[in-house]
């Protein structure tokens, strides 16, 4: 049953995002938007795994890797924040979900403008941000009453405007956006 778990969150995650199977360490593609982030969702049984990707730049309102004692505690705090997923997305109260795993990093996300090698990527000349990147586990007993998710995401990180959002469960896939003038999500019919 994991192993199909597993391949179905794959395919998820590759089919509701290309770009996170090009990513490895850093990404190779064009530049990040600012003010937006993707958060797929994989349901199959009672699991829900999440993953959250959003720009340095919403989380703690700058985009380059943190250099200051300043800027890595607020690096810190974000990803406290972060690490509590039940906190940041509220599921239905009825669903009864616990979260299983949540692991939240800063990473540093590299643009090349061309076919230069990858090794000078910390060369002056490549465009270096940072960006969150969030995977969550979480249990539902009664999955079938998540009907919605509300969000603290926007509350919690101001430079945050949009999310875009894609759900994969047996009954097919979902393309939804959350903002900050629509922080809940319906769900119905979808699990």
């Amino acid at each position: 049953m994991l192993k199909i778990f597993t391949g179905l969150v794959s395919a998820a995650f590759i089919l509701a995002s290309p770009a996170l199977a090009e990513e490895a360490q850093h990404r190779q593609l064009g530049p990040h938007v600012h003010g937006q982030g993707t958060l797929d969702i994989a349901v199959e049984g009672k699991k829900i795994e999440m993953e959250l990707v959003a720009p340095g730049m919403d989380i703690v309102g700058f985009e380059h890797v943190a250099s200051t004692d300043e800027q890595k505690a607020a690096v810190e705090k974000a990803k406290a924040k972060l690490t509590d997923v039940l906190s940041v997305f509220k599921l239905p109260a009825v669903a009864k979900c616990k979260a299983e795993t949540s692991n939240v990093e800063n990473r540093k996300e590299v643009h090349h403008d061309g076919d230069e090698d990858h090794d000078e990527d910390e060369k002056e000349g490549h465009a270096q941000h940072s960006e969150f990147h969030a995977t969550y586990t979480i249990t539902c007993e009664a999955p079938e009453n998540v009907t919605g998710l509300e969000t603290i995401y926007f509350a919690n990180f101001a430079g945050a405007q949009l999310l875009n959002v894609n759900v994969t469960t047996s009954k097919g896939q979902t393309q939804a956006q959350m903002t900050r003038d629509k922080p809940k999500l319906d769900l119905t019919g979808v699990m």
